[in-house]
């Protein structure tokens, strides 16, 4: 959704903006340098006669490509050779611009791997939080799509903005590009260069997005069903103003009303290790993660104060924010489709760093979590006040303005029958402590999905799987989400229709990567229950089960 990450996000609060990293790309190239080399060597098609541009050496190709017949009135403002740097190969960079409005311009990359490298395909990856940088450019989203990732042509844009904020809402332009234009328009652009480049169009088109990038690759399957043969969407922020609306005047508000309701590191810890105790082995095992989460009932009265407030216990307030993060919040705001509330988070978060990135934060006197961030953007936006404040934001009075905007943003139209209908693969993965973008929201639109379509069809072309004890920033005591190579699941899906229904996730030891556990990724509502013998690091000794 959102941020400095948004509802839904992660890169902004830990990376830098990619424009301050600009110096590791090196060679850059203007155009008005190599516009004389024009389109000479890179049409649609090519021959022994007229080879493709991307057959001269990398640099040279980079540096004299160019074009002026670019969809959507895209321009090239520059091209830049990236050489290689850890898992990523050499690739030329072209960058450039479409504008759409004066108050909305589509900032945008496409990476160009060598000809012998390139696998024909072209990979769109989705941003983050309320977007406003360029995804390919910032290391964390690398390695998101993985090493799998590097054959293919890779499209990314800043989705029409350069504020992190939520200001550009008031556009609707900004927010239709936002929304899901941005990515159309510049899977189009990418698809010209890579048929100029390389001489020959693409094959395959994927989309690979996490939070806003995933709900931006969900809302593709919506509203451009023929743009990609296949979606991965990681932890969907699909309805970020019912995230917004329902969180503010519930948990977030109670949170920081009082000191006494707030958790700092120590206590969230404190709640961690009595929650696994009380949860861990309802799978079976009792091995630190929680993974039948529906049967994990545990309120904390155990830890309650019995003095003074100290580190080893909880007060009553704090107490009463951890029932509100598991409960369902109902703010009478209707939003797109007539929904209403946000639902509850999974367990295990706090065993995350989910709590302290996305719900508390690091101060109390200066909140700094990503919700509490969203939900002010939101507000400063609807109120038209910058000085907005979720202790007194009533979202009751401006139901035309929140409706406006979740009508544009949300990914919740469950009618993909066309997606379907022309191949489309559609791959979901949550983490089951993700405490920024409720689990629960999005399967209830798949579930919304199987009504519209029917179970059977949907069986046939998508998939919402999970992984326990991990959260939104991808970590925690489970096993590790990117050792699940969901991009090349969902090629061998695409390519050869294997469905995603074999997936093992891997934890590694702290700092290498020796394999200590494995588990399946099970299809939602299962879980991996152990099966009571068999080594309880191995994969096989477990087995997807929904109790």
């Amino acid at each position: 959704m959102f941020p400095n990450p948004h509802p839904f996000a992660v890169a902004h609060r830990r990376h830098p903006h990619p424009l301050a990293r600009a110096g590791r790309w090196t060679a850059a190239c203007t155009l008005g340098a190599v516009a004389a080399l024009a389109l000479t060597a890179c049409g649609g098609g090519s021959s022994d006669a007229n080879p493709p541009l991307a057959s001269k050496p990398l640099a040279e190709a980079c540096a004299a490509y160019a074009s002026t017949a670019l969809p959507h009135g895209a321009k090239v403002t520059r091209t830049e050779l990236r050489k290689a740097e850890g898992t990523l190969p050499d690739v030329c960079i072209v960058r450039g611009q479409i504008v759409s409005s004066p108050e909305s311009t589509i900032n945008w990359a496409v990476e160009l791997p060598t000809l012998t490298q390139w696998n024909g395909k072209t990979l769109t990856i989705g941003g983050g939080g309320f977007d406003g940088f360029i995804p390919t450019d910032d290391p964390w989203y690398q390695q998101l799509v993985g090493p799998s990732a590097n054959p293919y042509v890779k499209i990314s844009s800043d989705s029409g903005h350069r504020i992190r904020g939520f200001a550009w809402g008031k556009s609707d332009v900004a927010l239709r590009n936002h929304a899901f234009d941005a990515n159309h328009f510049v899977l189009e652009v990418g698809t010209a260069i890579a048929t100029e480049f390389y001489g020959k169009r693409p094959t395959r088109r994927y989309h690979m997005g996490h939070s806003n990038g995933g709900r931006s690759g969900l809302i593709s399957t919506q509203k451009y069903p023929k743009d990609y043969d296949g979606v991965v969407a990681m932890e969907p922020a699909i309805a970020q103003q019912a995230h917004q609306v329902n969180l503010g005047p519930t948990v977030l508000r109670h949170i920081f009303k009082s000191r006494d309701n707030w958790m700092s590191p120590a206590k969230i810890a404190l709640y961690a290790k009595a929650e696994v105790a009380a949860c861990d082995d309802l799978d079976g095992l009792k091995d630190g993660i929680i993974g039948n989460i529906e049967a994990c009932n545990y309120v904390p009265t155990d830890l309650l104060c019995q003095g003074a407030d100290n580190d080893s216990c909880l007060t009553a307030g704090q107490i009463e924010s951890i029932r509100l993060i598991y409960s369902d919040h109902k703010t009478p705001v209707t939003l797109s489709r007539g929904a209403v509330g946000y639902p509850r988070y999974g367990r295990g978060g706090a065993s995350t760093s989910d709590w302290q990135s996305y719900m508390f934060g690091t101060s109390f006197d200066t909140p700094d979590s990503f919700n509490h961030m969203a939900v002010t953007e939101a507000a400063r936006l609807v109120e038209g006040n910058p000085n907005a404040n979720i202790l007194t934001h009533d979202p009751t009075q401006y139901q035309a303005q929140y409706s406006r905007l979740a009508e544009m943003i949300d990914g919740t139209d469950p009618d993909i029958a066309a997606f379907a209908d022309n191949g489309g693969k559609l791959l979901i993965w949550y983490g089951l402590g993700d405490t920024c973008v409720s689990l629960y929201r999005t399967a209830e639109y798949f579930d919304t999905v199987k009504q519209r379509l029917g179970a059977s069809k949907v069986q046939t072309f998508a998939r919402m799987v999970t992984s326990p004890s991990n959260g939104h920033d991808l970590d925690g005591v489970g096993t590790e989400p990117r050792s699940i190579d969901l991009l090349a699941a969902m090629d061998a899906w695409v390519e050869k229709g294997v469905a995603p229904d074999k997936l093992v996730a891997t934890k590694f030891a702290p700092g290498t990567t020796t394999p200590v556990a494995q588990r399946p990724v099970c299809e939602y509502p299962q879980f991996p229950r152990y099966n009571g013998t068999g080594d309880p690091s191995k994969a096989e000794s477990f087995t997807c089960s929904a109790t």
